[in-house]
């Protein structure tokens, strides 16, 4: 409760040395309210000082993703929307769900759904925080969830019951717990048989709003448990955070503090530091986590042209609980927004990130690692069926 504290402390006294991120401001592939079915895709220039040639080379051009997106007519009482990605080697869902509007304020959607949690996603930055890489932010799971929106109130409450995809499969778009191992250099650190199961969640904000002016301040719950199929029980796992921000004119601003506790059980061969830390995967990559940690994520932008191009600088700080020394990292960059066009342009500087390198076998382990990456991305979205093509064919056919 003591860290919980401080980082109530550090999220709102944050707000008063720097003027969220506007929640519109998802990358391109979001789904509008007019987007009926398409595509996106992705392909990126990198340059990654750890990887051997790179300097010589100069970096390198890859493929990224090719996405599929549909969605039905959300105007309607119910309403559905599905993504699925192909990526190199891999694919995986996005989300899969089902929904019903109850009336113009109140949605029930069950499926691989959004769990309700902090910031929904990382604005402006295309590779994501610490908030999100242990779990906490843009999950998508399988279970029911009631979103509410009522003056400047809007609440979320969900139950998640599982994870997307098999707890034995690191090929997600998303955070979840890993059943398998986790590679450290020639060393494999033991598969722990862990999978998430049963989780609560609660979100609530605020949003206040003047004539040029948008903010957010909210707080949210997760209570859940870790099923261990070694011992075929289970453990426990919680988690909170406080967010705020505010778009003030052309200055986008956030702030999140998050803490978490879980507990697992392990089989009793393993050695008690074995809890110290969690097996987790995303991005076809299993890591850890630290089994308690505290982490601060903030985000500063300023749109120039309108909002056709918004330099920004993110920053994530995990520390304490089990951890063996803190993880850090600076995103500097610009994205620029043009039509069906977006283009990221990124540096990333982490430090024992083990997701930026693979150099670091988990966040909060202390591998004296000092990485630096940066990436052009190139996104292009093409809407095959909109909202207007519908319209003009349920016109013709009624004629």
């Amino acid at each position: 409760m003591k860290n919980l504290f401080q980082l109530i402390m550090i999220t709102f006294l944050g707000l008063l040395f720097i003027p969220n991120l506007n929640a519109q401001n998802r990358p391109i592939d979001e789904l509008q309210r007019t987007d009926r079915f398409g595509v996106t895709t992705m392909f990126y220039y990198t340059y990654q000082n750890w990887v051997p040639g790179s300097n010589s080379t100069k970096g390198s051009f890859k493929f990224d993703s090719f996405r599929l997106w549909a969605q039905t007519d959300v105007n309607q009482k119910f309403f559905g929307a599905v993504q699925y990605r192909f990526y190199e080697g891999w694919q995986t869902p996005l989300f899969l769900y089902m929904g019903y509007n109850v009336n113009e304020k109140n949605t029930l959607q069950i499926g691989q759904t959004w769990v309700p949690f902090g910031f929904n996603y990382q604005p402006y930055d295309d590779w994501g925080n610490f908030a999100y890489y242990v779990g906490l932010q843009d999950d998508y799971d399988y279970g029911v969830t009631w979103n509410g929106k009522h003056g400047i109130l809007d609440f979320h409450v969900g139950f998640i019951k599982n994870q997307q995809l098999s707890s034995t499969s690191s090929h997600r778009y998303d955070t979840d717990i890993y059943s398998g191992g986790v590679n450290d250099g020639d060393l494999i650190i033991v598969p722990k048989q862990n999978q998430e199961v049963n989780q609560f969640n609660a979100r609530l904000a605020i949003k206040p709003k003047g004539t040029n002016w948008e903010s957010e301040f909210g707080i949210s719950g997760m209570a859940g448990q870790i099923y261990n199929q070694s011992r075929d029980d289970n453990g426990t796992r919680w988690a909170a955070a406080v967010h705020a921000g505010i778009d003030f004119g052309r200055l986008h601003y956030n702030i999140q503090g998050t803490s978490y506790h879980y507990d697992q059980l392990l089989a009793d061969s393993m050695p008690s530091s074995a809890k110290d830390f969690i097996n987790v995967a995303s991005w076809n990559f299993a890591y850890e986590i630290p089994s308690r940690a505290n982490i601060l994520t903030t985000s500063f932008a300023f749109d120039i042209i309108d909002d056709k191009l918004t330099p920004f600088i993110d920053y994530s700080y995990l520390w304490g609980g089990s951890s063996e020394a803190p993880s850090q990292l600076f995103t500097f960059g610009a994205r620029s927004l043009w039509k069906s066009f977006e283009v990221f342009a990124q540096a990333m500087y982490g430090e024992n990130d083990p997701q930026l390198s693979g150099n670091s076998s988990g966040y909060g382990r202390d591998a004296h690692s000092y990485d630096f990456r940066f990436d052009l991305r190139f996104f292009y979205k093409l809407t095959i069926v909109s909202e207007k093509n519908v319209d003009a064919l349920k016109k013709k056919l009624a004629e």
